[in-house]
């Protein structure tokens, strides 16, 4: 059961991640026009969306995943920090940035390829 529950998750995490890096690196509307009032465009914008994408594809490869999963969170991280700055709509814009870091957090946490050991 965990283990249909973290591909899910990884799934999820994929898709969105996949069609946002798409749309930012073709510069499509209206994630061009968004990026561009978080001073975000051009270069900028298509960098964010090839590295998503790398990150995708990280996804899936288990020896790499715990670093995609963590390459990908401030990408969550900032967009909803963004968002909350330029006081965006909190459904709209906001709620997609929480479930993507609370995605990758669950993620993280059920992957047995990933631990945290303190001592």
């Amino acid at each position: 059961m965990e283990s249909i529950i973290f591909y899910g998750i990884l799934g999820i995490i994929s898709l969105i991640y996949l069609i946002a890096g798409a749309q930012k690196l073709i510069g499509k509307e209206p994630m061009k026009s968004r990026m561009e009032e978080m001073n975000n465009g051009g270069i900028v914008m298509r960098t964010i969306g090839i590295v998503e994408i790398i990150g995708v594809f990280g996804l899936w490869i288990a020896n790499i995943r715990p670093f995609s999963l963590i390459c990908l969170l401030p990408f969550a991280v900032g967009g909803l920090a963004s968002h909350i700055v330029l006081r965006h709509n909190f459904r709209e814009r906001n709620i997609p940035a929480v479930l993507m870091i609370v995605f990758i957090i669950i993620a993280l946490v059920l992957d047995p390829s990933f631990s945290i050991t303190f001592h």
